[in-house]
Parts: structure tokens; sequence; C-alpha cells
């Protein structure tokens, strides 16, 4: 059959326009617009094996809308076959260019809701009322000026709490009898005059005075009464010459001052202590506890003496006898000074010559005898003019611990305990005095006049173990 001759652009026109029914009309910028399912409201190509999208219809391999007519499908005519000529068969066919699908438009609708955005221009809210007056009020200033007056205070304080934990210094003296001890003293003493002169020195001004008028009123710096030597009375009238590498006030020997050097100051030394040339290690203040049972009574002025050649006014207690028992509920063991009347019935009776027996029967109802002569008068004599002496009345001979740890010795480091030794004593009540002993910090040296049966018992229990020793110097 001959076809007729159609050029090929009009029959690919034809093809494409005829074969599709009822195409949609072109937009006017080339797209299409979607419709209410996001898909093109125009006719779409629907691939095999793939669904129909909602309101469309396939035709022949192409969705349409249901909304437009179909128009009952026609068969293309025939495509009448055109054989090219020579001249057109010369010619090349154009070429189409493939055409770009334009990406899907989604539809506003369809697009997710983004936030409102905040203007940058927004009012701030508005400060507090209270912080607007205090920064009215110039709060601000204030706060810093408190910080700074605070630290200032804090950094004062400090300053003051160190100031107040410095510790003073002082000047220590050697101690000893001996001519180097004498010479450190003397050198000692020659710096601390020389400090005291270069303090004064420097706080009195150095600028001369002058005045002319009789009435005027001037006030001088007043030097600190400490930095001067005040002389002593005595030294005016003759007493208490500088002597032995001393100076000063009265009781020079081989240091300075009242008590110092070889003297002594109230029962403390600052020496080491002798007692009947044994050496008291770490002594500075000592107590003696005496037996003046009537084999004892004759060494008791040369105790007193030695005492008060070394420590001058220390305790000396008296009790009769040197026994360690336990003592019986309410026992009598009261301290007393021998300034106490009570002192001479002690002495009259129990430094005398009476039946020891009948006085322990009779002793309370007796008295002391007017115009008789007291027993061992010159040192009871003695007793009564020494300061710091005690007594406790007889009470039975075997209690001497009422002596030992009585409150008139407590304050001295050493005691100092002369006796025979030969009354009787108790572990258990030994031990006891050795706890409250020990509680003071106080040391035991035992001197005795003979070994007695008690002698080992008090060395090894009670005398040792507290750190002190056995004098075994003999007393004439």
């Amino acid at each position: 059959m001959n076809e007729p001759d159609v050029p090929p652009s009009t029959a690919t026109e034809k093809l494409t326009t005829s074969a599709l029914p009822n195409p949609a009309p072109p937009s006017p910028m080339g797209l299409s617009f979607p419709n209410s399912y996001g898909y093109p409201s125009g006719p779409i190509l629907v691939p095999p094996g793939f669904a129909v999208p909602p309101g469309y219809t396939l035709s022949h391999g192409i969705a349409y809308p249901i909304s437009t007519p179909l128009a009952p499908a026609t068969v293309p005519a025939p495509v009448a076959r055109v054989t090219p000529s020579a001249a057109d068969a010369e010619q090349p066919l154009p070429i189409v260019p493939p055409t770009t699908p334009h990406p899907p438009i989604t539809h506003p609708e369809s697009a997710p809701a983004l936030p409102p955005r905040q203007s940058s221009n927004a009012p701030a809210s508005a400060p507090n009322r209270l912080v607007t007056f205090w920064r009215h009020i110039g709060g601000g200033s204030l706060t810093l000026s408190l910080l700074i007056h605070a630290g200032i205070l804090a950094l004062g304080g400090l300053i003051v709490f160190t100031t107040a934990l410095q510790e003073k210094q002082i000047d220590f003296l050697p101690g000893g009898g001996s001519q180097s001890s004498a010479d450190a003293s003397a050198a000692l003493a020659h710096k601390i005059q020389q400090k005291k002169q270069n303090q004064i020195k420097k706080s009195i001004p150095r600028q001369k005075l002058v005045s002319t008028s009789l009435n005027a009123a001037i006030n001088l710096p007043d030097a600190p009464p400490d930095l001067l030597d005040v002389p002593d009375v005595s030294s005016l009238l003759g007493g208490g010459r500088l002597g032995g590498g001393g100076f000063g006030r009265s009781g020079a020997g081989g240091g300075f001052g009242d008590g110092f050097g070889q003297g002594s100051l109230s029962g403390m030394t600052f020496k080491p202590l002798m007692m009947f040339g044994m050496e008291l290690k770490d002594t500075r203040k000592i107590a003696v506890v005496m037996d003046v049972s009537r084999s004892m009574t004759r060494y008791l002025p040369l105790v007193a003496k030695e005492l008060d050649k070394v420590a001058r006014g220390s305790p000396l207690v008296l009790y009769f006898g040197c026994g360690l028992k336990t003592p019986p509920r309410g026992l009598e063991d009261k301290v007393r000074k021998v300034t106490d009347p009570r002192f001479d019935k002690f002495w009259f009776y129990w430094e005398g010559k009476h039946e020891m027996d009948l006085l322990r029967q009779d002793y309370d109802k007796l008295k002391v005898p007017t115009g008789e002569p007291m027993p061992l008068e010159a040192i009871y004599q003695q007793m009564k003019k020494r300061p710091n002496t005690y007594f406790i009345d007889f009470n039975g001979i075997a209690y001497a611990s009422s002596a030992l740890i009585c409150r008139e010795v407590m304050e001295a480091d050493t005691l100092y305990w002369f006796a025979d030794f030969q009354d009787a004593v108790d572990s258990e009540h030994i031990r006891d005095v050795m706890r409250k002993i020990r509680g003071r910090k106080q040391k035991l040296y035992m001197h005795a006049s003979v070994r007695g049966e008690s002698f080992e018992t008090i060395r090894d229990e009670l005398c040792l173990p507290l750190g002190g020793e056995v004098l075994e110097a003999k007393v004439q």
C-alpha cells in the first residue's frame, strides 16, 4: 500500500498528540501543578508493575485524572511509510535533546510547619524591682567597698594573731657552783646588760632639749622599768656589796640577784641540787619528809641545815615513824604547821622519855605541863623558827604515806625521805603511793641512817620505779 509522504516532524507530532486522548493543557510556564494528593494534575506514565495513584484511571500505560471524562479510545491510523529520497538520505536527522524531567513540586499545604521565628527586637523582661532599687542607691559600689574593708580587717587580724604567737625570748642562766659555771653566769649577765643598754639607746631619742624657761613643761619619754637596774636600798646602807663576779642586789655570789648564783631562792634553785654531796638529777624544787622517831631526831638539825643550804625555805614535813601500811578509815592525818599550839604537845611527849604504850592510850587526854623544860630544846626552837615546816600528830608509826602524798609537798619535783626504814610496809599500799606520786611527776630519793628491815622493799618497789636513787652518805 502506498502511504502518503509525511514529514518526520509532522508525523512525530501527530503521534504524540493524537495518541494521548484528552491531554492536559500545558501551563503557561510549561509545568504541571500537583493536586491535593501531591501528584501532577495532568496525565502521568505508570510503568508496568506499579499501582495507579488514587483519583486516576489507567489507559494504555498512562494514568489520567478521573475528573476529566475519558474519550473513547481510538486506534491510531496507520502511519504511512515514508521512503526517503536520495537527497533526504544524505541529510542527517535532527538530534532532539532529551528533556530533563522537572523535580516534583511539593504542595504548600503538605510542607511541614516551621516554628515562628522570634524577632531579635523583642523587648527584654523588666529587672526585679529590688535589683533596680539596689542599683539606684549604688549597692554595687557599697558591696565592693565592704569586701575591700573585710579583706583589710582579715589581713590585720592575721598579722596581730601571728605576732601574738611569737614567744618572748628568755635568757637562761646556767647553774652550778663551780668556777666555770660562775664565769659562764658572769658572761651571760654581761650580754644581758649589753642588750638592755642597746634597747635603751634605740627607744630614747638622741636629740638635746634645751629650755630657757623655768616653768616650761617638757615631757621626756619614759624608759621601760624592766630595762633599768634600780639599786637596792640595802646596798646604800653598806649591805649586799658586789662580789664574786656577780652584780646587782643583795645575795650576789657567782651569779646575780636575790637567790641566784651560789645563794638560794625560796626553795627553788637554778643549779644542780646537792644533798650531802650527792647530786639530785633534774631537781628544781625539793621537799623533805623526815622521820622524827626518838632514834632519828638527832639527825633532824643536820638535814634541815643541808636543805636550807641548797634550797632555802623548802617544805619539811615531820612524821613519827616510817612504815607504809594501809591506813584505817578515819585516821587523823591532818598536816599542821609547827606554829600550831598542838606542836608543843606533840614534841613534849613523843620526843621526851615518857612510856610509849601509856602515851598511845592516854595521849588525847594529856596536856603540856606548865613550867617544865621542852625535850631537845635547841632542836625544838630551830623547828619553831623555820618557815614551811609542818608535822603530823602521832597516829602510829606505820602511816608515813600521809606525809609523802600530802598537799604541802605536791609542788616539788623531788621528794627526799630520810628515815631508818625499820617499820613495817605493805606492798599493795606501796603501789597505791607510787601511782599517786607518779601522777604528780615526782621522783623519790631515799636516805637511810641505817638499812632497816623495809629498806630493800621500799627501794625496789617505790624509789627506783619513780626514777629516784639511794643516798649512801653518812650523816654525823
